[in-house]
């Protein structure tokens, strides 16, 4: 009789650790989105279209790096800043 084979033991990849600057830049991107909402108009329009562009970008970008789901996630993200920026102007 033959011995069981044993599984080989999964590698947990290590937590990202975050950056200061990281949170920096997410909570300016946070400071931009909510002055556009709160002003509203065109000039809002403007603010949030720039965020949706540029992370629509930075998404066509890192296209191939990501998961599917990542990329799934992040192009809804990007969608929902578009028709924010599309609905601010009548607002």
């Amino acid at each position: 009789m033959t011995a069981p084979r044993s599984r080989p033991a999964r590698r947990r990849r290590p937590s990202p650790k975050i950056r200061p600057e990281q949170i920096a830049a997410g909570l300016t991107v946070l400071a931009i989105f909510i002055t556009g909402v709160v002003l509203a108009g065109v000039i809002g329009a403007i603010l949030v279209g720039v965020l949706a562009t540029a992370a629509g970008v930075l998404l066509a970008l890192r296209w191939r790096a990501l998961d599917h789901r990542i990329r799934l996630f992040r192009a809804f993200v990007v969608l929902a800043a578009v028709a924010v920026a599309l609905s601010l102007p009548y607002r």
